[in-house]
């Protein structure tokens, strides 16, 4: 599954779960605050996802900034072994 982003490249919904630490769980909530892409995840800032995903979902139990700012390295880096 695929969607075109604002550059008119391909970015691969559903793709998060190939994120190390990025389950069905945590793929649905990023899903659910609108990154629902590993393209998207590597634009985003770790303090103010998690701020959107407690505004949204409250307290997430596990969930720490740090995680999240891994999710987006992580997402960076298969970015560029694998350009758009």
């Amino acid at each position: 599954m695929s969607t075109t982003d604002i550059d008119g490249r391909q970015a691969h919904k559903g793709d998060l779960d190939k994120i190390k630490g990025i389950g069905v769980k945590y793929r649905a909530i990023l899903e659910e605050v609108g990154v629902a892409s590993i393209k998207e995840l590597r634009h985003r800032n770790a303090a103010n996802l998690k701020v959107t995903i407690e505004d949204r979902h409250g307290p997430v139990i596990g969930l720490t900034e740090l995680q999240i700012q891994t999710w987006i390295d992580k997402a960076r880096a298969a970015g560029e072994s694998h350009p758009a």
